[in-house]
């Protein structure tokens, strides 16, 4: 199961975004697919086995330290 630290974000950065709130202790999103991704400022697990496409272009407000994050854009090949 890939795990991936997201790209932290300044608010000016998130202006216009969708921001998905998580809450400290369950995930912001969770299921569908087989990735993990984790607050780039302190490691919280904000999204828990989803899809790719599911974290694509996804702005998570982080609710243990409040960093915005958004996906880290890695590509398959």
């Amino acid at each position: 199961m890939p795990q991936f630290n997201m790209i932290l974000l300044t608010e000016e950065q998130a202006v216009g975004a969708d921001i998905l709130e998580h809450t400290a202790g369950t995930p912001a999103r969770e299921g569908g697919g087989d990735e993990t991704y984790r607050c780039g400022r302190c490691k919280t697990t904000l999204l828990v086995d989803v899809a790719h496409h599911d974290a694509h272009g996804v702005v998570v407000r982080c609710g243990k330290c409040g960093s915005l994050n958004t996906e880290p854009h890695h590509h398959h090949h």
